[in-house]
């Protein structure tokens, strides 16, 4: 049978409309377009996975939108605080975490990817510690290691060291630089970027890893469709070179903190060479070019001095517009918003624990009257006062104490029950009273406590504690003021 040439063509027409229908119709076939993956991350664990301005970036952020596009699959990428993460991947409210470490607990209740970052698990210790080098050398020490972490699962089973938790590394850092702990154990870029932004001093990070271990990502167990499909895209990111040139851009960025004596080593070591090479031409020449090297070499070094410090300052800015923020310029404590960001973090940590969280709300007796009689000089150097003690009673790692508004204050007590939480708080009424016969006041101040502790769930609100704790307030005011009153007794 002879075929035409305009049959030809109506065959070829009709073929790639219908290539082009099924290839537009296929994301539509159950219905609906494919919804974006959400992955989550912890955002606090810079430069890795970090918030800034709205925006979540780093290392693995990179890695996943390129996972995406090898997936032909949007993805989307929150980060959040990491108990609550790992709760809704596995309540199915999101389909995979970031950035995560394999142990036999987590395995229960996930499914893990292919290798996804390489981490090195150091130990962090004080420049007068360098015997601290290995996994022994931690016993019968306090080791601060960041909640809900892999440093947490690594020390876990070692009942001679006694592992004090943290809500970051930079805390962390600030203990150890206080003597609060004797050692942090965290990750090396995490550990190395922090002490590179906070500017701590006498803080060294041990040479040789406790553990070496990759990150992954992991989905809810039995999610084998999914896993088989990121591993798919992991699978070639790295055969096609992307995750190698991920990585090497990132550690570019990271290096600009480490080799600049490098790169000025380089400069004058290529100089040096140039000027040997035109030595044996002549010796004028070398003379010359000496004296304009020792020129070019004054100039990079008062460049880099200019550019060190606008660096440095900028940095320091930064850092103090940040905690002026969260600081109540009076009493030099967190005010309501760094409270709140405290509190926040606390009642996460307290829920995936399941460990007691205290709450201690502090309101000076009569105060207002104490205003209007004596002036609010005397009242502002008062509440100063008050600060300092309420911060030199409560010194744990993790507890904290702020200025609500005016003359209100509160005490932030992690793992502590309410026992504990009233013998705190009558501490502090003590030294209250103390404080209030001194002569420089010329008048006698109070002050009245309620104290709530909750063991946090699903079903409850961080409000539900601090309404707890005003109703007990409201009973000590009640009952004559100067008193402390637990929720329990209401």
């Amino acid at each position: 049978m002879v075929v035409s040439r305009h049959e030809k063509y109506a065959v070829a027409v009709y073929l790639l409309v219908t290539v082009l229908f099924f290839s537009l119709a296929l994301p539509y076939a159950n219905g609906q377009e494919l919804k974006p993956l959400l992955f989550l991350v912890n955002g606090e664990l810079v430069p890795i996975a970090y918030e800034e301005n709205g925006i979540v970036k780093g290392v693995v952020i990179d890695i996943a939108e390129a996972l995406g596009k090898k997936i032909d699959r949007a993805i989307e990428i929150r980060a959040m605080d990491w108990p609550t993460a790992q709760a809704q991947v596995i309540s199915g409210e999101a389909d995979a975490l970031l950035q995560i470490n394999c142990t036999p607990s987590r395995e229960e209740i996930f499914s893990f990817s292919g290798p996804l970052l390489p981490s090195e698990f150091v130990i962090v210790r004080r420049h007068d510690q360098p015997e601290i080098k290995r996994l022994a050398d931690l016993e019968d020490k306090r080791v601060a290691v960041e909640a809900g972490g892999f440093a947490y699962d690594l020390l876990r089973g070692h009942e001679r060291i006694e592992t004090v938790l943290v809500l970051s590394v930079l805390q962390g850092l600030e203990s150890l630089q206080m003597g609060d702990i004797d050692a942090l154990v965290a990750d090396r870029w995490i550990a190395e970027y922090a002490l590179a932004q906070s500017g701590i001093s006498g803080i060294q990070i041990a040479r040789e890893p406790l553990e070496v271990s990759y990150s992954q990502i992991a989905v809810k167990k039995g999610n084998a469709e999914l896993l088989e499909l990121i591993n798919d895209g992991l699978q070639e990111i790295e055969g096609d070179g992307t995750l190698d040139k991920i990585l090497a851009d990132w550690r570019g960025k990271n290096v600009v903190y480490l080799t600049e004596e490098q790169i000025m080593r380089t400069v004058v070591g290529t100089v040096i060479t140039i000027l040997f090479a035109i030595s044996f031409i002549s010796i004028f020449f070398v003379v010359k070019l000496k004296r304009l090297n020792h020129e070019l070499e004054a100039k990079v070094a008062f460049r880099t001095q200019e550019l060190a410090a606008a660096n440095e300052h900028l940095q320091l800015a930064n850092a103090e517009l940040e905690r002026q923020s969260t600081l109540d310029q009076l009493t030099q404590i967190p005010n309501r918003r760094g409270f709140e960001s405290l509190f926040e973090r606390a009642w996460g940590l307290s829920l995936r624990y399941q460990q007691p969280l205290s709450l201690v709300i502090i309101d000076v007796d009569r105060f207002k009257s104490v205003n209007d009689q004596y002036g609010h000089l005397m009242g502002d150097q008062y509440l100063k006062e008050l600060a300092t003690v309420l911060r030199e009673t409560v010194r744990r790692p993790g507890d904290a104490v702020a200025r609500l508004a005016g003359d209100e204050f509160v005490a932030l007590l992690l793992n502590t029950t309410e026992n504990g939480a009233v013998h705190v708080a009558e501490a502090m009424r003590s030294k209250v009273e103390a404080l209030s016969t001194q002569e420089a006041h010329g008048v006698e101040f109070s002050a009245s406590f309620g104290i709530a502790t909750l063991i946090p769930d699903n079903d409850m609100v961080p409000t539900d504690l601090i309404a707890l704790a005003d109703q007990a307030l409201y009973k000590a005011k009640e009952g004559g003021r100067n008193k402390v009153v637990a929720a329990s007794e209401i």
